[in-house]
């Protein structure tokens, strides 16, 4: 089983955002989410930091919220698409690994926003308390951090575990899924269409099998205060306030 990391590169990442439909739709949807969980800009140079970026769903929503962005994710060709698609924000995208937060971000921040499927991309469910430290660290006093994750505390069974990702004319993607005990392997299977035909493109990565009660104590004991939200598409969203008490 690969991981995560070199699926995105062989698999995932040249059609992710498709999976996602219209770009600037979501766009919008993720500013409306982050607007109702209360998300503005403090001051009028107020950083935040993208925890898992992707191709810039979230940054480009917070750049229009007022924010100047940092964006950290592993995925060079997604970075490359938010550089391309947020041209004239400020919005500077970096390549690095989430759980060195803390040294990848050099300032202080009013907000942190790791969304999606991000956290449960983590080797370790142990890791989620290298993050929020890290976070901690690095938020001002009242500072948030904006979580968004799908429970996966739950099985889906049978047919339920093949889920259609997206499909045209040129690309058709599925995934099924198959439990183990902390984990659940996500087998993504995409066809393309070729002059001659139809490419095949197969492979499989790993998610940790994350319960909000479990991400939330996590939160708990990095100093966060915690409040919960539901987000779209069944997705859960946590927001933690820091109280200052980590900072370094």
């Amino acid at each position: 089983m690969a991981p995560v990391r070199d699926h995105y590169d062989t698999v995932l990442s040249e059609y992710y955002s498709r999976m996602f439909g219209e770009f600037d739709a979501k766009v919008a949807e993720q500013h409306a989410l982050l607007e109702r969980l209360g998300v503005t800009a403090r001051s009028g140079a107020a950083m935040a930091v993208d925890l898992g970026c992707g191709s810039g769903f979230q940054s480009i929503a917070l750049a229009r919220l007022g924010f100047e962005i940092l964006a950290i994710d592993f995925s060079q060709r997604l970075l490359a698409e938010l550089r391309d698609r947020a041209r004239g924000l400020p919005v500077e995208a970096i390549a690095g690994d989430i759980r060195d937060v803390a040294t990848l971000v050099p300032t202080a921040v009013e907000l942190a926003v790791c969304m999606g499927d991000t956290l449960s991309h983590l080797e370790f469910e142990a890791d989620l308390t290298r993050v929020f430290d890290g976070v901690a660290a690095r938020l001002v006093a009242g500072g948030r951090l904006v979580l968004t994750f799908r429970d996966l505390s739950g099985e889906l069974c049978d047919l339920d575990r093949v889920i259609p990702l997206y499909a045209s004319d040129e690309v058709v993607m599925t995934c099924f899924l198959e439990y183990e005990p902390s984990i659940v392997k996500v087998h993504d299977l995409v066809w393309v269409r070729q002059p001659d035909g139809w490419r095949f493109r197969k492979g499989v990565y790993r998610k940790l099998r994350l319960a909000p009660e479990t991400v939330t104590i996590r939160l708990e004991q990095a100093g966060f205060t915690v409040e919960r939200h539901q987000a779209p598409a069944g997705m859960v969203a946590l927001v933690g306030v820091s109280v200052g008490q980590r900072r370094s």
